[in-house]
């Protein structure tokens, strides 16, 4: 493999991941969209986490594992407050916190060098790559925000409407 092969393979890497990214943050548009302020902040059970709680924990994770941890910039983050926020933050604030944070991870992502890619990163203590970093922050990104689909579901019944269905056609993927 040459070095413009690495290259070519790092592009494409950078590029899945932010397109992964903008995938999921459409799927959250779509649940956000069709809830009410109440539901967002709507837990199944006492000790079981809403849409509220699971927006601002995969933006406190996307913040620590690509934003911080690969840039070296501070990381502030207060794990424990994600899940103990109640009513925080209204609908519009939270999904501005998603478009945000995920918007300065792909600044983070699109910019980093082959090399940093590479290199060892301390993060949550944890010895990773920048590409394991990477592929497990937008991975977790993508899981939790499958979790906000369920909830969004369970309260929306039938009336929950999809961000893609067959009937659209093959233009695009479905998200």
């Amino acid at each position: 493999m040459t070095e413009s092969d690495n290259t070519c393979t790092a592009d494409g890497f950078r590029e899945e991941a932010c397109e992964v990214l903008d995938q999921a943050v459409i799927k959250l548009e779509n649940c956000f969209a069709q809830l009410d302020e109440k539901q967002i902040w709507w837990r199944p059970a006492e000790n079981q986490n809403s849409i509220g709680n699971l927006t601002l924990h995969i933006c406190g994770n996307l913040r620590q594992w690509v934003i911080a941890g690969l840039t070296g910039a501070a990381d502030a983050r207060e794990r424990d407050k994600e899940f103990a926020a109640d009513v925080s933050a209204s609908k519009k604030e939270l999904l501005s916190l998603a478009h945000s944070t995920v918007n300065e991870a792909k600044t983070t992502i699109a910019t980093i060098d082959e090399q940093q890619l590479m290199a060892i990163h301390e993060i949550q203590g944890f010895s990773v790559t920048g590409l394991k970093a990477i592929f497990h922050t937008t991975t977790h990104f993508v899981g939790h925000t499958h979790q906000i689909i369920l909830l969004s579901r369970i309260q929306l019944g039938e009336s929950y409407k999809f961000a893609w269905s067959p009937e659209q056609g093959r233009d695009q993927l479905p998200i």
